[in-house]
């Protein structure tokens, strides 16, 4: 389907649906080591918990495609998704990527998605930084960095009050945020970058959905993704060398070294799961649907 094609369906209710159902089809993906699918859930997280947020964030989707800030959004997000299931943070960092795009795709035409989101988030304010970092407590998030504002060696303590009137006082933007975020965070990273994996899992996902199932189409790009850079909320939550250990397995894989269901029995047994590389694969969904693939 053209880019012309495309521009008529393009309003706020076929945005947001893109968007949930790019959720929905993410958590559905099975087997997608690590993480929860159709076939595995944590302990306190379920399958189920995922479609409940997809599915009430759905107001607040359709909302950004016209008012609000970015920040200020994600705040909204994390309430409703919260108040639809008990399984705490599902779709946070899918949410820092959701939300440009989503501007970006109703200011059209799809080819300029990319172009139009790079703007949009370099166009982020000091209130959407305050909103951004407000949401962390409402889903139990912390963003640790090697740097804080001042480029001093600790971590910004979001959750005081008091920090959040340092970033107003610092004129810190949302923008500043991601990129001090950049060098250990691959969601922060895509906003520095220009949605460069994003875009490429979109890419992969539509090329592989011409020829096989969406179920194959995104099992096997979150693993070809997963092979090609160590996801960082493996790292921040164990170490970066665990995160290349993944990263060595996908890649055996890949290489039929190992089966997909022997890397997801592993992963699930370790309790690593490249969190990540799985909110990557829902913009990526969320791109090539709005392109016109179909499930």
């Amino acid at each position: 389907m053209s880019s012309n094609d495309m521009d008529g369906f393009f309003t706020h209710s076929y945005i947001a649906r893109c968007a949930t159902l790019a959720m929905i089809l993410e958590v559905s993906g099975t087997p997608k080591p690590g993480n929860i699918d159709r076939d595995h859930d944590y302990a306190t997280t379920k399958y189920e918990d995922f479609l409940a947020s997809a599915v009430g964030v759905y107001p607040i989707l359709e909302k950004a495609s016209g008012e609000g800030g970015i920040g200020q959004l994600i705040l909204e997000a994390c309430g409703e998704s919260v108040r639809w299931q008990t399984g705490g943070n599902t779709h946070f960092g899918a949410y820092i990527l959701l939300f440009p795009l989503i501007k970006a795709a109703k200011q059209g035409p799809v080819d300029q998605i990319r172009s139009n989101a790079i703007n949009i988030v370099k166009e982020t304010t000091v209130d959407d930084a305050v909103n951004f970092y407000r949401a962390f407590s409402m889903v139990d998030v912390r963003m640790k960095s090697t740097e804080d504002l001042d480029a001093s060696d600790r971590e910004l303590d979001v959750s005081a009050s008091g920090s959040l009137e340092e970033l107003g006082r610092r004129g810190v933007t949302m923008f500043d945020i991601m990129q001090i975020s950049a060098k250990n965070d691959m969601v922060s990273r895509e906003w520095v970058d220009g949605f460069r994996r994003s875009f490429k899992a979109a890419d992969k996902i539509f090329s592989k959905r011409k020829t096989g199932t969406m179920n194959d189409a995104t099992v096997l790009t979150y693993l070809e993704l997963l092979s090609e850079e160590p996801d960082t909320f493996i790292a921040k939550k164990y170490n970066m060398e665990k995160a290349v250990y993944v990263q060595g397995l996908a890649i055996d894989v890949l290489e039929r070294r190992m089966t997909l269901r022997e890397l997801s029995d592993r992963l699930y047994l370790e309790k690593i799961n490249p969190g990540s590389t799985a909110d990557i694969i829902i913009a990526g969904l969320f791109i090539a649907l709005l392109n016109g693939m179909r499930v």
